[in-house]
């Protein structure tokens, strides 16, 4: 997940899920629970992106 806003900073989260594009897969980032949306957007190293949906405080 790229560019996840101000909650957590600027770096990139990476996580694995053998989820199709389109999708939405939950996760923990930090303890927190957050929703993103797979994309098939390719990144570096052979990545693909996924989106930030909803996260809790």
């Amino acid at each position: 997940m790229t560019n996840p806003g101000a909650l957590f900073g600027e770096r990139r989260i990476v996580f694995r899920s053998s989820a199709p594009a389109g999708v939405v897969v939950s996760l923990e980032v930090d303890g927190r629970p957050v929703e993103a949306l797979l994309t098939d957007t390719p990144l570096n190293g052979g990545l693909l992106g996924a989106e930030l949906q909803i996260s809790y405080l």
